[in-house]
């Protein structure tokens, strides 16, 4: 999958740029809609993932690392740096809390808390840019939304 991005990109973004996604920790993460659509147009500057388990990106995902955006059952459209990360013990700090804070960034409804209530834990990562591309199609197998890539 790295190499089908990274080969997607060539030609697409700066040598420069394409160098420093190289020499950085990748990610894919899987979108649906309407957030896709809200992080795309800039809406959305904040990604969160709750989960009942300390699974990735928990802990797994680093501030200089970079995240693909890959549409569900679709291709590759843009890529982030972030500009910052919270890793949050749901057990110390009230998702309640997170809902009042952060609602907004995050473009989530009321639906969306009411599927999250029985979390444990939420990363929230701080989108720095999001940079759109032209589509790349990747392969992707299996069902996890969050991949940490690997040169290979």
């Amino acid at each position: 999958m790295y190499d089908e991005i990274i080969k997607g990109l060539k030609g697409n973004i700066a040598d420069s740029e394409l160098e420093l996604i190289k020499n950085s920790e990748c990610h894919l993460g899987v979108f649906v809609e309407p957030y896709l659509t809200h992080m795309l147009e800039g809406k959305k500057t904040i990604e969160s993932r709750f989960s009942k388990k300390m699974i990735i990106p928990w802990n797994k995902i680093a501030l200089d690392d970079i995240v693909f955006v890959k549409k569900s059952g679709g291709d590759v459209l843009a890529y982030f740096k972030i500009k910052d990360l919270q890793f949050i013990n749901l057990d110390e700090y009230s998702i309640q809390d997170i809902k009042k804070k952060y609602s907004k960034e995050l473009c989530v409804n009321n639906e969306f808390w009411e599927l999250k209530k029985d979390s444990k834990y939420a990363t929230l990562i701080f989108i720095k840019e999001i940079v759109k591309i032209k589509p790349i199609k990747v392969t992707k197998k299996g069902m996890n939304s969050w991949i940490k890539i690997k040169k290979n």
